[in-house]
């Protein structure tokens, strides 16, 4: 299946690379210490720190996987999708303030204050391989689009996707990564804003739309997806958009906890309306695109709405807004991983006295090499024709979130943990989350009366929970129960009256602030004038009008922030 890019749709995606890569340099100059690198100074505006968490969670997977299931199963989807909105509550009530009063730069900075210097390399290694692979799986989906559409080789769409989200990262750090987060939250709202009515009027309308569709289709639960399934994947996502290192950075990297928990509240209610929408259009596609359940091709869901939805010329700003997706994920993870190899293995272990020059230098350096490894990494994945490797690694990945992030999260909340507590917490999450994993892969498929679909999904969401449980209950019996020196309870209380602490006028004040605002309007001004140009050379009236109608708001959506940003 071809995207079929035309002249206007060329315009669009290449415009969009140079985009992305001016805000990188924009940013390069901008970058003094290595907390405006990797923490933007603390001085994220909470409501771009928002769309950052939300956008920091997408990827092409999330287009063609949450479209599959809406086709395939129904409401189910967003049942699914809709994991993310108690997380992000969890995130408001709690964690967003923890990790702001935290007052750190990386995500395991304070473990070394909290427990000891140990465990600060215990974590700061734990979560990079996975993460890592993870980044490597979403840059090959994003180069098989890319592939698609421009008609050029899978390894060299890949090379390309990679070397364009390395690239702006490196340059700008935490800055370029959340302007450009933004620019992508524009095409996604213009995605969703493009396919979800001409999918309703595809479908005969509203009412005609949903009249004869399957039973069952608009229920909380559907096919393999039950509620012991639902709740293990909500327990995940829970630890996930709270201890993730790319998504807490966006809590401690604003100036206040009120911010923290503002931006952790504008993600929920941008995930609560979002899913819906972005749902809708692969649930009505049962009416218009019948046939791809007989022909198992329901993976192929998204691109087949866009072909069949989309006049020529805006395929485009989907190529470009799935682009975007997946480099706001690739590229929040590059700059937290980096951040803790900066900050936590290389000033704390290698070179305590580096200056500030130098750690943003090294923070440039291990993000070019780690942006590296994961294109090798994409490469690899596009080579060996492996359609299972994916969903091996989001089950391997889903068992070893609760040893690599629950240890951290209670680390910032809960007092009667030590540092034994942790590390058994860490050691019993990881080898049950492999026990589970080695029975669900090897040992339940050969017992007789054992369903696939059961040892496949039920177990799957029995495996999140029985680790999540084995990992609090291994905290909570090593920190009750196994001697801790004095030394060690004294230390947890410092760290404590620290967190009691709100966090003061002067630690929210910046020397060297920066303002995105006016990074943001010229941006987004750049964009609408792609689409309107894409308009001009558009051979249909309802492209060139589509083009040009969301051209122009972009355009002057950009001048007010430009604006904005100059007074």
């Amino acid at each position: 299946m071809n995207f079929r890019l035309s002249l206007p749709d060329y315009i669009v995606v290449a415009g969009y690379f140079v985009v992305v890569l001016w805000v990188g340099f924009y940013f390069r100059k901008r970058q003094d210490a290595a907390k405006d690198y990797f923490a933007a100074g603390h001085q994220l505006p909470w409501w771009l720190a928002g769309i950052s968490h939300y956008m920091s969670s997408f990827s092409a997977f999330a287009f063609v996987a949450y479209s599959q299931l809406g086709y395939s199963y129904g409401w189910v989807s967003v049942t699914l999708f809709w994991a993310t909105v108690p997380a992000c509550l969890l995130g408001a009530k709690i964690f967003a303030s923890a990790w702001r009063r935290a007052r750190v730069i990386t995500p395991v900075e304070f473990v070394e204050r909290r427990f000891n210097a140990s465990l600060r390399q215990v974590f700061a290694w734990a979560g990079i391989p996975v993460k890592i692979f993870d980044d490597a799986l979403k840059i090959f989906a994003t180069g098989l689009f890319v592939a698609l559409g421009v008609g050029v080789g899978l390894n060299w769409a890949i090379i390309a996707c990679g070397v364009v989200m390395v690239a702006y990262t490196f340059l700008g750090g935490l800055w370029a990564l959340v302007v450009t987060d933004y620019i992508q939250f524009l095409m996604k709202v213009l995605a969703i804003a493009l396919l979800c009515p001409l999918a309703i009027w595809k479908a005969g309308g509203m009412v005609e739309g949903f009249r004869g569709l399957p039973p069952g289709l608009f229920q909380m639960t559907g096919g393999p997806y039950g509620w012991i399934y639902i709740i293990g994947f909500t327990v995940l996502i829970a630890m996930s958009y709270n201890g993730s290192w790319a998504l807490a950075q966006k809590y401690y990297s604003v100036p206040s906890e009120k911010d923290a928990r503002k931006a952790a509240y504008l993600a929920a209610a941008l995930n609560f309306f979002g899913a819906p929408l972005m749902m809708l259009p692969a649930i009505l596609g049962r009416k218009f695109l019948p046939d791809l359940l007989a022909q198992q091709r329901t993976a192929d869901t998204y691109v087949l709405l866009v072909l069949t939805l989309l006049p020529v010329g805006m395929i485009g700003i989907i190529v470009a807004a799935i682009f975007s997706a997946t480099m706001a994920t690739v590229s929040a993870d590059l700059n937290a991983i980096a951040s803790v190899l900066t900050k936590d293995v290389y000033q704390r272990v290698i070179n305590p006295k580096a200056s500030e020059e130098s750690l943003v230098g090294v923070g440039r350096l291990i993000t070019a090499v780690l942006g590296g490894l994961t294109i090798v990494l994409g490469l690899w994945v596009g080579m060996s024709h492996n359609q299972s490797l994916f969903n091996l690694m989001v089950t391997a990945f889903g068992l070893l979130l609760a040893p690599t992030l629950l240890p951290l999260l209670a680390g910032l909340t809960v007092r009667g943990l030590t540092w034994k507590g942790a590390l058994a917490g860490f050691v019993t999450g990881l080898v049950s989350g492999m026990v589970m994993f080695s029975l669900k892969t090897w040992y339940l498929p050969t017992l007789p009366g054992v369903s696939k679909q059961w040892a496949t999904y039920t177990f799957e969401g029995i495996s999140i929970l029985v680790n999540t449980a084995l990992t609090i209950l291994a905290m909570w019996i090593a920190s009750r129960w196994l001697h801790h020196a004095p030394e060690d309870i004294e230390k947890v209380r410092g760290f404590f009256q620290m967190m009691d602490r709100p966090i003061a006028a002067d630690e929210t004040s910046a020397v060297h602030l920066v303002s995105p605002l006016k990074a943001i309007g010229a941006s987004t001004v750049v964009v609408g004038i792609l689409l309107s140009l894409a308009g001009a050379f558009s051979q249909t009236t309802a492209a060139r009008a589509t083009d040009f109608a969301v051209g122009l708001s972009m355009v002057a959506v950009g001048i007010f922030w430009y604006r904005k940003g100059s007074s």
